[in-house]
């Protein structure tokens, strides 16, 4: 089943307390565009238009163009004749970072995509990835396949107003089952709302795995974890932060008629955390200080319905 790009174009504004830096040209962020590809090393590479000066390409290295469709995840396009997604490099300031694509980062995927084939967990999957990386790391490139299903990006289930309460409720459940189930085996989903895709049976399809995080595992390792004094305040910022006060604050904020739900929500969310046996502070939580370009994690209060 073809994937319906057009679910893409609705967001949620203020999503990321960033969102206002965004370097990336106008044109390429909600309506398609001629992705040039070129040759590079023998290799077909896809090249985002925006980068071509910096990579100091002209038309002449252009083998060949593709239309492409950008996402709410502004590196992944979606190419809808073979129904895959690309994410390649785009050099240019959004939220905190340079959006690139470095090797390290391709790697680390591709190692938690292992660790979570080898812990399936009942309504969690994500998209397979091929890959291309290259000694000048500007040309890497990921290739996604679509699962032959339909999937509506949960920025489209959260704002659309066309799902049941019924429906939204289970999709916050299995975010919440689902994340800690994982973090149980020490793989933290960060869960990052453009790359949570969602099946008819409120599956999650995961479609980006760069952000997943470890306690221990030095493959992928969080470095902020030196900041946190115990394991107990590493699963509260990844959890309090990335679940609650981002996924389900905007739930809350466009469906109210949820509000009703909340202590059903809290309670799944004290049982799943004892049946996996997680350890959490009792009265607070941490988060990133804004206003600092490094991620150091600060004691915070709960967000107010947690409380």
């Amino acid at each position: 089943m073809r994937y319906n790009i057009g679910l893409e174009y609705i967001n949620i504004e203020n999503y990321s307390p960033f969102c206002h830096i965004n370097e990336m040209s106008l044109e390429y962020r909600y309506s398609p565009f001629q992705m040039p590809f070129i040759l590079h090393q023998n290799i077909e590479v896809p090249v985002h238009p925006d980068t071509f000066e910096d990579l100091k390409l002209s038309k002449k290295d252009i083998i060949y163009t593709k239309e492409v469709h950008p996402t709410s995840s502004f590196r992944t396009v979606f190419l809808e004749d073979e129904n895959i997604f690309l994410k390649v490099p785009l050099l240019r300031n959004i939220t905190r970072w340079l959006r690139d694509l470095p090797a390290k980062q391709v790697l680390r995927a591709h190692y938690a995509a292992g660790l979570l084939e080898d812990n399936k967990c009942v309504g969690f999957d994500f998209l397979r990835e091929e890959w291309k990386l290259f000694e000048d790391e500007r040309y890497n490139f990921i290739k996604r396949t679509i699962p032959d299903t339909r999937l509506y990006p949960l920025f489209y289930i959260i704002k659309s107003q066309d799902f049941e309460i019924e429906f939204i409720l289970r999709v916050m459940k299995n975010i919440i089952s689902t994340w800690a189930y994982y973090a149980s085996q020490d793989i933290y989903l960060e869960y990052h709302t453009q790359n949570i895709l969602i099946d008819d049976n409120a599956n999650i399809h995961y479609r980006d795995l760069s952000d997943i995080k470890s306690y221990s595992d030095s493959m992928i390792k969080a470095s902020f974890i030196k900041y946190l004094p115990e394991k107990k305040d590493f699963n509260s910022l990844i959890f309090d932060r990335a679940i609650c006060n981002q996924n389900f604050d905007f739930i809350l904020k466009y469906h109210p008629e949820i509000r009703e739900y909340i202590p059903e929500i809290k309670s799944y969310i004290r049982s799943s955390i004892e049946k996996y046996g997680l350890n959490f502070p009792s009265d607070y939580s941490y988060d990133f200080d804004y206003a600092n370009p490094e991620r150091i994690p600060e004691r915070t209060t709960l967000v107010s319905w947690r409380k």
